[in-house]
């Protein structure tokens, strides 16, 4: 319970020191992001004026479907990988918001507990049952948080399974792809 000027100004404190840090931490996701960006289309850029100048050179027929096959799985193992570090500066950036929120939601809950106590100092003799019911309610919101928190975590883990299998998967059939596309040519050839 606030009972003094200095006591609503520390928490304003506390509160502008928790958006700072969560902005920062943003900030910090999204330069990462564009970091990855402005790398991904340098190196993109690069690789396609080399595939350009590779067709250039081409003579024949078999040249370019050897062409083809080859560049069929770099390219996807890229886009997989780039996916892969978006999705990692994401969860990195996610995780630290967490983090902050968690920081949060605990001095919040410690500054609730405080004013109850405040409050039932207050309450004429007799009251405790107020202060009970105040607490257990509390109590209920937290573990309810803290389910919800397991819960969501749990789920990220699926989810990050689920990417990780998708990824290899994906990577096996261009793979396997590649191969399949390169054997017709190599029976026309023998």
């Amino acid at each position: 319970m606030i009972t003094n000027p200095e006591q609503f100004a520390q928490i304003q404190k506390s509160a502008l020191e928790a958006f700072q840090s969560a902005t920062a931490a943003s900030i910090a996701g999204f330069e990462k992001l564009a970091a990855l960006n402005v790398q991904a289309t340098k190196t993109s850029f690069e690789e396609s004026a080399e595939t350009l100048r590779t067709l250039v050179d081409v003579k024949d027929p078999k040249q370019w479907a050897d062409l083809a096959t080859t560049s069929v799985q770099p390219t996807t193992d890229k886009v997989a990988a780039y996916y892969k570090h978006v999705y990692e500066i994401a969860n990195e950036t996610g995780s630290e918001l967490a983090r902050l929120f968690e920081r949060q939601y605990a001095e919040n809950n410690r500054q609730i507990y405080a004013a109850i106590d405040a409050f039932a100092r207050n309450l004429p003799a007799g009251s405790e049952g107020v202060v009970t019911l105040m607490k257990q309610a509390v109590s209920a919101a937290n573990t309810s948080f803290d389910q919800l928190n397991k819960a969501t975590k749990q789920a990220v883990e699926v989810a990050e399974a689920n990417m990780a299998a998708a990824a290899k998967t994906t990577s096996t059939a261009a793979a396997t792809a590649a191969t399949r596309a390169a054997q017709p040519q190599q029976r026309k050839t023998a």
